[in-house]
């Protein structure tokens, strides 16, 4: 299993947040916080002990930590899609993306607070979801009392509804 370093996210998911993901809010410059740097190193380690037994309970892992930790002074949940993202592509899992009523239904499923906003930045379904699920990690409102392990457990579950395992 490829896990993400430090030097990919410096390299490429920064870039790429900056460069693609900061059209209506600037991203920071994640580079200039050494704090966040530090505890995402942490972060990139710690998923890769065993109590994570699979690809998708890590990336829940990766995805809810970063968003949650609030590593940086910005972009934590553009960080969080992106490195989930990497994650799983560089695992060789492919992104399905079912009709957005499905999805929809589907995070309403594990997260019934959540709150459903139309952006017309989004063209795909996939889009909707990543950003809908790291609003919902990251408002206490919308995933309601739930512990962090019950957080990353809906994640995962989530993430095995759109996530294709490689052959």
């Amino acid at each position: 299993m490829r896990y993400p370093t430090i030097t990919a996210a410096h390299e490429l998911l920064f870039p790429l947040i900056r460069e693609n993901m900061a059209k209506s809010e600037p991203a920071p410059y994640y580079d200039d916080e050494r704090r966040g740097i530090d505890r995402l190193a942490a972060t990139f380690d710690l998923m890769q002990r065993d109590e994570y037994a699979d690809t998708l309970s890590k990336a829940a892992y990766l995805f809810c930590s970063v968003i949650d930790g609030h590593f940086f002074s910005n972009g934590n949940k553009r960080l969080g899609v992106a490195v989930l993202t990497y994650f799983l592509v560089v695992n060789g899992w492919k992104l399905s993306a079912p009709n957005l009523e499905d999805l929809k239904a589907e995070l309403q499923h594990f997260f019934p607070h959540l709150r459903w906003e139309e952006v017309n930045a989004f063209r795909y379904s996939h889009e909707y979801f990543f950003y809908h699920l790291a609003l919902i990690v990251a408002d206490r409102k919308q995933k309601g009392s739930m512990k962090f392990t019950e957080e990353q457990k809906a994640v995962r579950e989530l993430l095995a509804f759109i996530a294709i395992e490689p052959r």
